[in-house]
């Protein structure tokens, strides 16, 4: 059978970009559109390997090992060491599932005009079984993390600790799928604290800004907030660290006036917390 490189590429870059998708909706990471669509590039350039003669299993092993290590570089950039390996075992995992789907239907149906060789798939099929394939898989992925957060959601406190110039707070946060307020530039989810818990270690600007002072002490970032009764600004800042439950969150902070609840410090998407 023909191997065209321009469909193997095209047919692996789509592939990667949803496996990338799914890793990072498992693990909780942030990825940006562009981030993904550069780590799908290196791995559909990997895909090449099956031009290559029929390889030992050992070196297809250390290969996508390889390779894989290289593409969560790209999706998700320099993270802590822990971080990293936890990212780069659910992308290969993630894969692997992938890749035991593509030999099973390579074993068992051999499907006309299929290629299996050094790990990598190439077969011929229509754009709208690809697409449909594809999202098929990702929507299971989304709905498994759904159901997953909705348990999570069930009256779960956390311990919430938030990092800033030097001095760390800690709060009593509420787990809630309802928080959907995202940073529209960075994309990045918001927590939302109560002013008074917050105020030791949140900016000047931030402060003034719900006090009616505007002043110049500092950059001021506010993204839309809609309540049940209102709509208003919220100040958000970037803190040094955020943990909830001593795992790493990726989230901005966001600072109200609003009542939250009784004893709750602040609110929060569990999306947020990072495998």
């Amino acid at each position: 059978m023909t191997v065209y490189i321009d469909v193997l590429v095209i047919l692996n870059l789509y592939i990667n970009y949803f496996l990338i998708r799914s890793t990072a909706l498992i693990t909780r990471r942030h990825l940006s559109a562009k981030r993904c669509l550069v780590a799908a590039s290196v791995g559909a350039a990997g895909a090449l390997v099956i031009l290559l003669p029929e390889l030992p299993f050992i070196v297809i092993a250390l290969e996508k090992t390889a390779l894989g290590a290289l593409v969560t570089l790209a999706a998700f950039g320099r993270q802590k060491p822990v971080d990293y390996a936890v990212s780069a075992l659910f992308f290969l995992l993630v894969s692997f599932v992938y890749g035991g789907l593509m030999t099973a239907l390579w074993t068992f149906c051999a499907p006309y005009g299929m290629v299996f060789g050094n790990g990598v798939a190439y077969f011929g099929i229509p754009l709208w079984a690809m697409i449909a394939f594809t999202a098929a898989a990702y929507l299971a992925v989304r709905l498994t993390r759904y159901f997953a957060d909705r348990r999570l959601k069930c009256a779960r406190i956390c311990t919430v600790k938030i990092t800033s110039n030097g001095m760390e707070i800690p709060l009593r946060g509420l787990c809630d799928t309802g928080n959907g307020l995202t940073d529209i530039f960075s994309g990045k989810p918001v927590i939302v604290c109560k002013y008074d818990k917050i105020a030791v270690i949140a900016p000047k600007s931030a402060l003034g800004f719900l006090d009616g002072q505007l002043d110049d002490s500092g950059a001021l970032r506010v993204i839309p907030c809609r309540t049940v009764t209102s709509e208003t600004l919220m100040p958000i800042f970037s803190a040094d660290s955020v943990t909830v439950d001593g795992k790493t969150a990726d989230a901005l902070v966001g600072v109200t006036r609003n009542p939250l609840g009784d004893g709750i410090d602040c609110i929060f998407d569990p999306k947020i917390i990072s495998i």
